[in-house]
């Protein structure tokens, strides 16, 4: 059974979160240009999707004590991939604390 190590998360650019967020939304059509513009509420999520998002940026690339609590207002359905991939990826840089 491997052991936990306590690893400090790795670093991720908007490009890298972009990517992971691509292969979770599982979406043939959202790669084209039209694809690229849409929201992430246009894509089918809602608040609790933005949650499980983050949640899942967080095991790719979080620290483990870096929990996926949001500020209000850090991710909104509004945003497009690549904008939340820019949101995640500064939280990400600053701990999660929005700072």
């Amino acid at each position: 059974m491997p052991a936990e190590t306590h690893q400090l998360g790795c670093s991720a650019d908007t490009v890298d979160v972009a990517a992971l967020l691509w292969v979770l939304l599982d979406d043939p059509d959202a790669h084209d240009s039209k694809g690229a513009r849409r929201t992430l509420a246009e894509l089918g999520f809602d608040a609790a999707g933005l949650v499980d998002l983050w949640a899942a940026v967080c095991e790719e690339f979080g620290e483990r004590s870096l929990g996926p609590e949001l500020d209000p207002g850090a991710l909104e359905l509004t945003m497009t991939v690549e904008t939340a991939a820019a949101a995640m990826a500064g939280l990400l840089a600053h701990g999660g604390d929005g700072h």
